[in-house]
């Protein structure tokens, strides 16, 4: 009964939120500076005063709420690492067991190690549930008359066997869930039917997952609904896919960026050349390697809605690029994983992001993946555009080669080329784009 109760108060709050939530993108810099200024210093208030982990960072550093004062005055505060957030949940599991049944426990796929499991109070799962439908509206989703088709998440408690709810079959706020790990080699043809059938409004499947779709359509000829709306989601897009999708499902792809942890951060909208950072939910910031605020760094992300549990100056652990306008800061590009690192003989380290913008430079690849497997030796996965005879295999191997060797300076790396009908998720189902096995 209890647990019935905290669904419905939910789902009330989740409307609640929204109401509040712009809806659209806001114009006015100067307003949007000082909302989310004002939400920082509320934000610092409440963790001093009410949460004890971050009472004991302040009182260790000999900082108090007054030293944050804009979203840039967040530099001053600690990085939160991963390793950090994970120990900061358990001994908060630990010591309140008696609440813990109170509290949403969710879990991140572990694409990046061992999975993070991290609570949320019932309040702070409805505003990031109203922060995402928001961000679909952003895009011109209209959720209450609207159809949405989704994939199950590793830690979702949606049953998709379940049908629609008494809400939805009248019409409001229409939700499909499709496990997506069910819809492999030839049952990618009924994905694409359930999907020309349901005519979504707005499709959020991961990167990997639309690709998979965009490619078998091509290859048997196939049409697929165009959503108003879709999103990747989980996984970066890099431009072949980009340029794939648009082709497939239209001109509605929306580019949603953050993490489980924080939600969703950032949008960039159809059209748009860079993402909008929610000013009335979040921060994100980009710091340099001496940890000082940069237009270009690794990306730190903090929540302005979480009371009980917040995010303050959480390394989400991407690069990004950004510019600020009038106060305001906007991400121009987002570089992907910094532990997505090339290994090389003499011990350095650097960015694949240079090896992921090889395949902008040619046509006929629809898809690619890099795994370096020995210090000297790079697999490169590869498929080839159905829709785009304009290379041959030997032409596109060529290129790589050429491009890799002109990227280091010398031939440093044997290049082995495997072409594939389709590039396979890995076994969280997101799918990046460099994998290094050194």
């Amino acid at each position: 009964m209890m647990s019935f109760i905290a669904k419905e108060f939910k789902n009330i709050m989740t409307l609640y939120y929204l109401a509040k939530l712009d809806k659209k993108v806001p114009e006015n810099h100067k307003k949007i500076k000082a909302r989310q200024d004002r939400l920082v210093r509320k934000t610092m208030k409440n963790a001093y005063e009410r949460v004890p982990y971050y009472r004991a960072i302040f009182e260790k550093n000999g900082l108090t709420p007054s030293d944050f004062q804009t979203a840039e005055d967040l530099v001053k505060f600690p990085v939160m690492t991963r390793k950090e957030l994970r120990e900061w949940m358990q001994a908060e599991f630990n010591s309140r067991p008696e609440e813990k049944e109170d509290w949403e426990i969710f879990s991140t796929s572990g694409s990046s190690g061992v999975p993070l499991k991290f609570a949320l109070t019932h309040r702070e799962a409805a505003c990031m549930n109203a922060n995402w439908i928001r961000v679909l509206m952003f895009a011109g989703y209209k959720p209450f008359t609207g159809k949405m088709l989704s994939f199950l998440t590793t830690h979702s408690k949606v049953d998709p066997k379940k049908g629609d709810s008494w809400i939805q079959k009248l019409g409001i706020m229409r939700r499909r869930i499709v496990p997506e790990h069910h819809y492999v080699g030839e049952g990618m043809r009924d994905l694409i039917e359930l999907v020309n059938d349901y005519k979504p409004d707005c499709l959020c499947f991961r990167k990997n997952v639309l690709v998979r779709m965009a490619l078998y359509a091509k290859n048997h000829n196939m049409k697929i609904h165009q959503p108003k709306v879709y999103t990747p989601v989980s996984e970066m897009v890099d431009e072949i896919t980009k340029k794939l999708l648009l082709e497939t499902f239209g001109e509605g792809l929306m580019d949603a960026y953050g993490c489980n942890e924080t939600g969703s951060c950032a949008v960039r909208l159809p059209g748009s050349d860079r993402f909008y950072i929610y000013s009335d939910t979040h921060v994100i910031n980009l710091i340099d390697e001496e940890g000082n605020l940069a237009d270009e760094g690794r990306v730190i992300g903090t929540t302005l809605y979480k009371k009980d549990f917040p995010i303050i100056n959480y390394e989400i652990g991407d690069t990004a690029t950004s510019e600020t306008i009038d106060g305001v800061r906007y991400i121009k590009t987002i570089r992907g994983r910094t532990n997505d690192m090339v290994k090389h003989a003499d011990g350095a380290d650097t960015s694949a992001t240079e090896l992921m913008k090889i395949p902008n430079g040619i046509t006929g690849i629809a898809q690619f993946r890099y795994v370096q497997t020995e210090i000297d030796e790079i697999h490169i996965l590869l498929v080839q555009d159905p829709g785009d005879n304009s290379h041959t295999r030997e032409d596109i191997e060529a290129f790589y080669e050429r491009k890799v060797e002109e990227l280091y300076g010398r031939r440093e790396y044997k290049l082995v080329f495997e072409w594939m009908d389709e590039i396979p998720p890995d076994e969280n189902g997101k799918m990046r784009c460099f994998i290094c096995r050194v």
